[in-house]
């Protein structure tokens, strides 16, 4: 039993540095003790690493592991999306075939169910590319969202694709395509994520949410039920309604949890697997619902959170007597008009600099009309068109 303790601390300490590695370099972390280990994991210990190697090895170590770091993170390979794969599936052939006879109907429909909905989640977000912009279909996406002037400018172009830019599409370099509405690029599904697939990413991970809190609370009650078998059913027969944790100290308690455990291990490791990693999706989840809620993507938010330091340092200024804009340019091209349910007068400058923000900085800018930006609440995000609204936005798919 003693043993099997250490596995579970184990276990719980490799799914939240797992969490740390993965979603520590997120702006909601940045400067939270999160954000530190995330940087400590993928900077600090590397650093130190390659410190070692060039006095042992004078550096041959570091040139392979870049390589094949370069070839993980830069390369469109699936390696990751295969390792995923492989957990869930072993997990579930483990799982349902010692656990299958013991559950009531009920409970098997709803096994086929969880298990299904996240492989038809995982293929669509791997294999949908409706999000990526080609010539052919540029004009129709520029017409998905207008430019906000702030974090996206009409008449730009991607230098690799040879295109205009749309509003809120960014060039990955991993796909090496444009693709609108981006969120980001996603190893695990070894796709990028924007409007054509975000929703089924979506499902993907709410629906493995789901699954493993469902997986570990139909652990929960198969471990239950035996040792409900063991303790009570046999020594007080089975009609008795007592309850085996009844008169049973916490400590007691865990130990025959425990005992439970080892006694049906492919039930109970899968249960402690579930259990552990259950809170990363659901973090994950949470977090996407975040962004839809606030109006913006992960790709957005990086640049905001570059607006929200360069506000913090003084350097952004507002013309408040600016016109709105009518979401329409000269170029019916590369800027077409479109309805939109908000618009914005704002006009921001960024004035970056390497001396430190002076009173005499917002006199000279004030002479001329512009206001120094104090918070970014002060700035308008167009894309945000409330929770609902929003909402609505991720399931427009082409």
């Amino acid at each position: 039993m003693v043993s099997y303790r250490k596995i579970i601390v184990a276990i719980f300490l490799l799914s939240f540095v797992v969490f740390v590695a993965l979603f520590g370099s997120l702006p909601a972390f940045r400067k939270t003790p999160i954000g530190y280990m995330n940087r400590l994991i993928w900077i600090k210990i590397p650093g130190l690493l390659l410190s070692a190697d060039r006095l042992i090895s004078g550096g041959r170590c570091a040139l392979f592991l870049k390589k094949s770091g370069h070839y993980l993170m830069n390369e469109n390979h699936p390696l990751v999306l295969i390792f995923y794969m492989a957990v869930v599936i072993i997990a579930e052939i483990l799982f349902v075939p010692a656990a299958w006879p013991r559950l009531s109907s009920s409970h098997r429909l709803a096994a086929v169910v969880t298990i299904a909905i996240p492989f038809i989640t995982t293929f669509k977000s791997v294999s949908s590319t409706s999000s990526v912009i080609t010539k052919d279909n540029l004009h129709s996406q520029l017409r998905h969202y207008p430019y906000d002037h702030v974090l996206f400018h009409p008449g730009k172009m991607c230098r690799t694709c040879q295109m205009v830019k749309p509003a809120r599409s960014k060039h990955c370099r991993i796909c090496k395509v444009c693709v609108a509405k981006q969120d980001h690029h996603c190893i695990w599904v070894m796709n990028c994520l924007g409007r054509g697939n975000y929703v089924y990413f979506i499902g993907m991970i709410l629906s493995l949410a789901v699954l493993l809190s469902y997986g570990a609370y139909l652990c929960y009650l198969l471990l239950d039920d035996t040792l409900q078998d063991v303790l009570i059913r046999r020594s007080a027969g089975i009609e008795t309604r007592s309850h085996w944790t009844v008169g049973r100290t916490y400590v007691q308690r865990f130990d025959l949890w425990t005992w439970a455990f080892t006694e049906d291990v492919r039930i109970g490791s899968v249960g402690l697997l579930a259990l552990f990693t259950a809170p990363l999706a659901w973090g994950l989840f949470l977090y996407h619902v975040y962004l839809i809620w606030a109006g913006t993507t992960t790709n957005e938010s990086f640049k905001w959170e570059e607006w929200k330091e360069d506000v913090a340092d003084g350097f952004v200024y507002k013309d408040g007597l600016a016109p709105p804009f009518r979401n329409k340019s000269d170029d019916a091209d590369t800027d077409p008009e479109i309805f939109w349910p908000v618009s914005s007068s704002q006009r921001l400058i960024n004035k970056v600099s390497q001396q430190p923000w002076r009173k005499e900085d917002d006199i000279d800018m004030q002479r001329t009309g512009w206001v120094r930006v104090q918070s970014l609440k002060e700035v308008d995000n167009i894309y945000d068109l409330g929770f609902v609204d929003n909402l609505r936005d991720i399931f427009r798919t082409s």
